[in-house]
């Protein structure tokens, strides 16, 4: 995969190490600024459910500080909080919720966009690895490329700013692959060391990224042959530092944790193999994210690399991916977040067919106007991925909300027993109202239940079921309120309601008369 570095010029810039590191840097500036539009936004735009979880969590650990702030604040609120995130079910380790917990104790205050601005330092570090990865693999520009393509991408950029561990998985993942090129071409003690940490770093945040992680690796490994790994102790140790702590991790929290349920349940869907429609949903998904010519040219770059310990290593990334997509079958489409680690293939895949193009047009020797022009055409590219992230993160004001939920939880009060029909499966609701709502299901629920073969009882013997013991019934979602056509009927003839903007708030202590 790579060119001789000596003679080419970096993106038609002289090549030299100053050279490099002042655009290097740029980058990542650039990288970082453009995570900060609509900076001060509540982080509803991405993934708002995951966001809540991780918030929750933070603002539990928090408050279990003996901090002025936490002390000063009501016992019955606060009791509340560290409840509710201990009922929140936990797969990964919360590293970064209690890093973002004593980030709060620092400054003394909860504030709700210090996850934001760890994720995007996370994602901008994770910059530094996958360009000295890729200096190892292709040629300057191609590293360059990579780069560009990691730190510009609209769906990664949006990612990047969303308080969640996906960021630091990331960054941990890159330190990986670097080091296991590293060690791959440098067979040393250190290379080896930091290979098995940082993979094992990596595993521990979220453990699918054994596929990613893992799985290209032990390709990398089997070609050196059966003599070298069978008699070379620095495979055995970076299997280890890989393994264990994930490993040890999940065994403590499966059982003396109680989380089994959270961390085995709910992900392997092997019906959906058979239907015709989840191949059309995945791929469907992977076009919104990242779109079909990126996905396309990632996949046409395995036939450009012409070293074939590489080709391999790159065609191990892939089978990784399509793995681990089988592996999580529903999530792979319902969640766009699981599309995170395609990006750091797609922009190996965009830095190889690049590295390629720059090759051919310098072997042209152009002119310097065409020079220009080609680093014009780059700018501009990245302008209109700025404007593009700008759109879209200001066709939306989110700030409404925590006073919206805040006055609600007033409306209702804290002391009363809510079933809800609300979005974000009630996280609004226990991080600002500070309820903790039983829930009815959606119609996106019900369809979750349908894949797996179950299903609700009849209607009135579900909200018999479900409201036993509830005063209050809270509706949220117009719109999903007015899809149940069956819950709608039955709340407005039989309980008095109280209706304001965007919601209805039914009194099922004291119905207008015997509910059939």
């Amino acid at each position: 995969m790579s060119d001789s570095q000596n003679s080419e010029t970096v993106l038609f810039l002289p090549n030299k190490k100053g050279t490099i590191i002042v655009l290097l840097v740029l980058f990542l500036l650039a990288g970082i600024g453009i995570r900060l539009i609509d900076f001060t936004d509540l982080p509803l735009d991405f993934a708002a459910t995951r966001q809540f979880h991780s918030l929750l969590l933070a603002r539990s650990y928090y408050y279990q500080m003996d901090s002025p702030d936490t002390l000063s604040m009501p016992q019955e609120l606060r009791t509340f909080a560290i409840d509710k995130a201990k009922a929140e079910p936990i797969v990964e380790p919360p590293i970064l919720e209690h890093l973002v917990a004593l980030t709060y104790r620092v400054i003394g205050h909860e504030y709700i966009l210090v996850g934001r601005i760890y994720s995007i330092l996370f994602w901008i570090l994770g910059g530094i690895p996958i360009f000295l990865l890729s200096r190892r693999v292709l040629s300057i520009n191609g590293a360059f490329a990579v780069l560009g393509y990691y730190l510009f991408e609209h769906f990664g950029i949006l990612a990047s700013r969303s308080f969640q561990p996906e960021s630091m998985m990331i960054m941990f993942l890159l330190w990986a692959l670097y080091f296991q090129v590293r060690w791959s071409q440098e067979d040393t003690l250190a290379n080896a060391i930091f290979s098995g940490l940082f993979t094992g770093a990596a595993i521990l945040v979220k453990a699918p990224m054994v596929y990613f992680a893992g799985l290209p690796f032990a390709l990398v490994i089997l070609q050196k042959g059966i003599k070298f790994w069978m008699k070379n102790f620095r495979v055995y140790l970076m299997a280890l530092l890989a393994i264990a702590p994930a490993l040890g991790y999940n065994l403590i929290s499966a059982t003396v944790g109680g989380n089994a349920g959270a961390i085995f349940g709910g992900r392997f869907y092997p019906q959906l193999y058979t239907q015709i429609s989840w191949y059309v949903q995945w791929l469907t998904t992977i076009k919104a994210v990242v779109g079909q010519v990126p996905f396309i040219v990632g996949l046409v770059a395995f036939f450009l690399i012409k070293d074939n310990k590489y080709r391999i290593w790159y065609a191990g990334l892939w089978l990784g991916y399509f793995l681990y997509g089988f592996t999580f079958a529903y999530h792979i489409y319902s969640h766009n977040y699981y599309q995170l680690p395609l990006i750091i293939l797609l922009a190996l895949g965009f830095g190889i067919v690049l590295s390629f193009i720059i090759k051919k047009i310098e072997e042209n020797k152009p002119h310097w106007l065409a020079r220009f022009a080609l680093a014009l055409i780059f700018v501009l590219s990245i302008g209109m991925v700025t404007q593009r992230v700008h759109s879209y993160l200001n066709q939306t004001d989110y700030r409404k909300e925590a006073d919206y939920f805040t006055q609600l939880g007033s409306i209702i009060g804290h002391q009363v027993s809510v079933i809800a029909l609300t979005q974000d499966y009630g996280y609004p609701l226990s991080y600002w109202s500070y309820i903790g709502p039983s829930l009815w299901p959606t119609t996106a629920d019900r369809d979750l239940k349908n894949i797996v073969g179950a299903s609700d009882p009849a209607f009135h013997q579900l909200f018999k079921e479900l409201t036993v013991g509830k005063d209050v019934f809270l509706v949220t979602m117009p719109d999903e309120f007015d899809k149940q056509t069956d819950l709608k009927e039955y709340l407005l003839s039989n309980y008095p309601v109280e209706q304001g903007k965007g919601y209805y708030i039914f009194d099922l202590a004291h119905p207008l008369k015997a509910a059939s």
